[in-house]
């Protein structure tokens, strides 16, 4: 995938939208996870690749 963008701001926008009780900052994090990876199941399989990737290492 071109231009992903940084893991510290990918985990970032997965806080906003999984740790915070703001309904505001979590459809934010939302938003741009899928304005980054075009849905948010593109952003959940970038980031079980990522994981996947990390675990066989």
């Amino acid at each position: 995938m071109k231009n992903v963008p940084p893991e510290s701001l990918i985990r970032t926008w997965v806080w906003m939208m999984s740790e915070n009780n703001d309904p505001e900052l979590m459809n934010k994090g939302r938003k741009n996870l899928i304005s980054a990876f075009g849905s948010l199941q593109n952003a959940i399989e970038y980031i079980e690749q990522q994981v996947d990737s990390i675990d066989q290492k």
